[in-house]
């Protein structure tokens, strides 16, 4: 069942308990307030569980911010008392050319830092000249995002929604209203034998100001301390917020060996590249070579666990799922042995814990990531799917919307974020999130998949065998997509050409050795051959496959549910039977 709506700017700042000025205030700093289409700009409406996710992710932020408000209003008051001293200071202050502690800003009621609640770190420049070096600025870029995502009181854009700035002339305050960021953070890094040099510039977004540049020069081993060191300087001007625990993870005296930290960040670079079976071999080798270079490095290991999770399903990496599971909990596990606070484990051990349907574990991996790291946009995505699957789907479309905000260039959040919608009875929001994947990237199977099967649940057969048509031009011989537009072929009464894609679905798993087996059990649910398509479940029983956990909610299964085999898969499978 759908949210609770409110419908007004009205209604919203009466559920939050504030004046109206302050709500809006707060859609800058990533309140989740939708706008409806092809209405003015002030037709606006938002969903309770939305608004209730964003609270408790960012009243910490929020408190700061009134706070600054306030006192800026008492400061203006004072300043009509105080009116001869201040004019003094600021000559003193303009003569000086200093601005200490802000009281320069305080005196002339500029907004101060504080209220920033939300940046972007736009990719550092490479100074070496040499383009082999990218990736080390790529890397260096990441690095900083994932330092600053440690704060919960700040908001930290994905490094996947700032790249493409890397050549951008647009001015800084027109990069940050698309990005709907409060500042941002640019610099440079320049990799010269045994020295690294990085300088920083934090701006402010509205009013356009210039706060803090700083340069840093340290011996590579000193890599992370000097990460943790920038972090903590922007916290610092912005007046962030750090719990203890925070402060801690953003002072470390660890040193790592140059040469690991290199091929780390080789393997982060290939792991992002495009999904193909080189890239991903390419990847797992720098990152083992991370490690028996650093043994101790928790993050290498930590990225092995990613990328064998996320290679589970295609016998890239390992034999078979059972194989690839095994191996990302020992990567994983390894992670957090020397080092529990990394983010990215913890997701891979909730990924691990929900194919092997060990549901609460899960879900406290998920949530203990998301503490971690609040700006992590996988975890959130991760944890949405798991919530649709438990058929939360106000929570999930709540944890979708968050991560759509923390990386909104990306097609797997935008793809997700919109099955979530979906699920939530939210049809507009999810068409909408689809045709955004796509447009970031056609060839992105994921996003066709998920619009089609969305037609073929309206019975609009004609358009989802259009959209996968489509796909398989980028995507040729994907069994996922040939799965799908055999059920379409099938539902739209197009027997035959159902019947030659399943043939064509098995010459694929004889020359492969194995095939997703989804895409055979749409294939059959679609024909109405249930037979084979529950010999072909109980066969993604046996192997724990990744996509048994949606048996509940996934609209290509429909035609089986009424068999009495379908809800005993789901009882032994774990899942809710409501």
């Amino acid at each position: 069942m759908a949210s609770a709506r409110l419908d007004s700017w009205k209604e919203i700042a009466a559920y939050l308990k504030r004046d109206e000025s302050t709500v809006r205030r707060w859609e800058r700093e990533g309140l989740p307030v939708h706008r409806r289409a092809h209405k003015s700009k002030a037709s606006v409406y938002a969903y309770e569980a939305e608004i209730d996710a964003w609270w408790n992710d960012g009243s910490t932020r929020l408190e700061v911010m009134e706070a600054a408000a306030a006192g800026r209003r008492r400061g203006r008051r004072r300043r009509v008392v105080w009116g001869t001293t201040a004019g003094l200071l600021l000559l003193l202050g303009a003569g000086a050319g200093v601005n200490v502690g802000g009281l320069r800003d305080w005196l002339i009621g500029r907004p101060v830092a504080g209220e920033i609640m939300s940046i972007a770190v736009l990719p550092l420049k490479n100074l070496s000249g040499d383009p082999a070096q990218d990736y080390f600025a790529e890397g260096m870029t990441e690095a900083l995002i994932t330092e600053l995502g440690k704060i919960s009181s700040l908001q930290v854009l994905s490094y996947q929604s700032v790249i493409g700035y890397r050549q951008t002339v647009k001015p800084l305050p027109e990069i940050a209203r698309e990005l709907k960021v409060g500042a941002l953070l640019e610099g440079a890094v320049l990799h010269s034998g045994d020295r690294i040099r990085i300088t920083a510039n934090l701006v402010q977004a509205v009013p356009e100001r210039h706060l803090w540049a700083q340069s840093y020069e340290f011996d590579p081993r000193d890599i992370l301390a000097a990460q943790g060191e920038v972090a903590r300087g922007v916290a610092r001007q912005i007046r962030a917020q750090l719990t203890p625990q925070e402060q801690a993870r953003l002072t470390t005296s660890r040193r790592v060996d140059p040469e690991a930290y290199e091929a780390y960040l080789l393997g982060r670079a290939y792991s992002s590249k495009a999904r193909t079976r080189t890239s991903w071999t390419r990847a797992k080798e720098y990152f083992e070579k991370a490690i028996a270079k650093d043994p101790g490095y928790a993050p290498a290991y930590a990225s092995l666990a990613e990328l064998y999770i996320q290679t589970s399903g295609g016998g890239i990496l390992a034999r078979d799922p059972s194989e690839a599971r095994l191996k990302a909990r020992q990567w994983a596990e390894k992670a957090l042995k020397l080092d529990d606070t990394v983010a990215e484990a913890h997701t891979a051990l909730a990924r691990v814990a929900q194919q092997e349907w060990v549901w609460a574990g899960a879900e406290r991996e998920y949530r203990r990531a998301i503490e971690l790291n609040p700006s992590y946009p996988l975890a959130r995505i991760w944890y949405a799917i798991y919530l649709y699957a438990m058929q939360r789907f106000e929570e999930a479309a709540a944890q979708a919307k968050r991560a759509q905000q923390l990386d909104p260039g990306s097609p797997l959040i935008n793809t997700w974020a919109g099955a979530a919608y979906f699920f939530a009875g939210r049809g507009e929001e999810a068409m909408a999130s689809w045709q955004k994947a796509l447009e970031l990237d056609p060839s992105y199977s994921d996003a066709s998949i998920v619009l089609a099967r969305t037609y073929v649940t309206r019975g609009m057969y004609q358009q989802a065998v259009a959209e996968l048509q489509k796909a398989l031009i980028f995507n040729a011989r994907e069994p996922f997509v040939l799965g799908v537009l055999a059920h379409a072929y099938a539902r739209a009464g197009r027997r035959e050409d159902a019947l030659k894609l399943v043939g064509e679905l098995k010459r694929i798993e004889a020359e492969r050795g194995s095939i997703p087996t989804f895409s055979i059990i749409w294939a059959y649910a679609g024909l109405g051959d249930k037979e084979q398509a529950f010999a072909w479940l109980e066969k993604s029983y046996e192997e724990h496959r990744d996509r048994m956990v949606w048996l509940n909610v996934d609209p290509l299964l429909d035609p089986l549910r009424p068999d009495p085999r379908f809800h005993d898969l789901v009882r032994r499978v774990g899942l809710p039977t409501k």
